[in-house]
């Protein structure tokens, strides 16, 4: 039976709830799922894209590295409220009737103790950091953290039940809204104000959103058993989140505190921009992970098709759109983002390593915590924090270039331990698994060879450049990985590859 746009079975009520392995239920909600994720996903992000873009033009670097400084602070500290708990919720195949609201109650108290916490320290904080405006910067921007908690556990169940229809309206909607008020506030020259606005009002709008999309409502109930129950693994997750953020982001706190914020501006822009394409790459199935995963506990064989499936879409996507991206940043950067972004361009292209493997390895985390070990993803994340770190300041004599180094050699390697930990934690089949990563690398050999030929002749010459020769080049050498990917894809992943293209032409019919 199809949902309703605004229908969440209900919890807190007097019955347990149940969610029961369907093989069938289970794929058809996953298709449907990544079909409004796909919508979501690549028009917010085509849309932040483009903002970013035109953002990009009116704000000074140092205005992006006074944001990203900031941005350390309330990603880590909002881990508290997005993570752990709410995780469990979606994990769990059985809920207790006072989980949700003890999960929400908690979060919200959480999140109003750090933003008061925030408040008060932001001075010194920007007194420390030698960067007198971001007190305020860090005052306004932490309110975000408290909308955060008022949408994490409703967001949650609808994840839970592959409501992803209403979530991905929320995030749409919080993208063209805060768009809307980032652009006239950049073009007005209010500097990183617009950005801190930007922010706000998409977390504002996902929250509206949010709760008019689902019928869920905290009762104002309480249980210490319940959240002792979902402790264990919650505080699993918990760590591992943090410590993910706390990676993600020491990098910039490094930069911002050890050189200055238009250096990290330069370092965050690079960045930025891969991300928003990771999310274009990963998120798509990446949301649905976790709630799939959770619904294939205990059977061995199907959790490996479905990694196998999900690494396979992955890799075919990010591999080679990220080593286009590295090999034609030169010609893109400048002419979408303007001139005196130039100094990002080595940054860029030395971070393409480190974001290719983490799109790669996106799901690791989903499938180890799906499997109850969230202990072990915990053991990865706190090795990733402490071999990241020495590199870290191993590479900050060399500056921003050498920092993005730093990333990418940290990933190159702890994979051999996330190897490991699949295999050993997960049981996951790490030949199956590693000839997804391995066919679409073959695959975009010949890509790469054919992009460095080209620019070798005269049609690199063309003039205008990007118009006339970098788009162009760019989509004949992605075809060609197409069509080589099909032939080295394997029978599973083109049956895999048929069948969802059936599925989503039905959805869409």
């Amino acid at each position: 039976m199809r949902a309703a746009w605004f229908a969440l079975p209900a919890v807190g009520g007097h019955q347990t709830m149940t969610v029961a392995p369907d093989d069938d239920g289970i794929g058809a909600k996953a298709v449907r799922g990544i079909g409004w994720i796909v919508l979501e996903r690549w028009a917010s992000r085509f849309i932040a894209l483009g903002v970013f873009a035109l953002l990009a033009r009116f704000i000074a670097p140092g205005d992006f590295g006074l944001l990203a400084l900031s941005t350390v602070f309330t990603a880590i500290l909002q881990v508290f409220v997005d993570s752990s708990f709410n995780k469990v919720l979606v994990q769990r195949l059985t809920l207790e009737p006072k989980d949700a609201s003890t999960t929400f109650w908690t979060s919200l108290g959480i999140s109003v103790v750090i933003y008061v916490a925030l408040f008060f320290s932001a001075p010194l904080i920007a007194l420390l950091l030698g960067e007198p405006e971001l007190g305020d910067v860090l005052r306004v921007q932490s309110i975000a953290i408290v909308l955060a908690a008022l949408s994490s556990t409703p967001a949650a169940l609808l994840e839970r039940d592959f409501h992803f229809k209403q979530l991905s309206i929320r995030k749409l909607a919080g993208t063209v809204a805060g768009a809307g008020v980032a652009v006239p506030m950049a073009i007005m020259g209010y500097g990183v104000w617009a950005l801190v606005g930007q922010a706000l009002v998409q977390s504002f709008v996902g929250f509206v959103t949010l709760w008019a999309a689902s019928r869920w409502r905290p009762k104002f109930e309480f249980s210490w058993t319940s959240l002792r129950s979902m402790a264990s693994i919650g505080f699993s997750v918990l760590g591992v989140e943090l410590l993910s953020a706390t990676q993600a982001n020491i990098d910039k706190l490094v930069i911002g505190a050890a050189i200055n914020p238009t250096a990290l501006g330069y370092y965050f822009f690079a960045q930025r921009i891969l991300t928003i394409t990771s999310e274009l790459v990963t998120s798509v199935v990446g949301r649905v992970s976790l709630t799939t995963f959770s619904r294939t506990q205990g059977d061995v064989a199907k959790t490996n098709v479905v990694m196998r499936s999900l690494t396979f879409a992955s890799s075919a996507v990010a591999i080679p759109v990220f080593l286009i991206l590295g090999l034609l940043a030169p010609d893109f950067i400048p002419y979408l983002f303007g001139e005196e972004w130039v100094a990002s361009i080595p940054v860029f292209q030395l971070l393409i390593p480190s974001i290719i493997l983490v799109s790669v390895t996106y799901f690791d985390g989903s499938v180890l915590i799906a499997a109850g070990r969230a202990k072990s993803a915990f053991g990865l994340a706190l090795a990733q924090n402490i071999v990241g770190v020495i590199l870290l300041f191993v590479a900050l004599p060399f500056g921003i270039q050498g920092v993005a180094l730093s990333r990418s050699v940290r990933v190159i390697l702890l994979w051999p331990l996330r190897l490991v930990l699949l295999a050993k934690q997960a049981s996951i089949a790490i030949g199956p698994y590693m000839g997804q990563l391995i066919r679409c690398t073959i695959a975009a050999v010949p890509m790469v060879a054919l992009l460095l030929i080209l620019d070798l002749t005269p049609w690199a010459a063309v003039e205008p450049r990007v118009v006339g020769y970098t788009v162009p080049a760019a989509i004949t050498a992605f075809a060609l990985y197409l069509g080589v990917l099909w032939f080295v894809a394997g029978r599973e992943q083109r049956t895999t590859i048929i069948g969802l293209v059936r599925k989503l032409r039905r959805r869409s019919a």
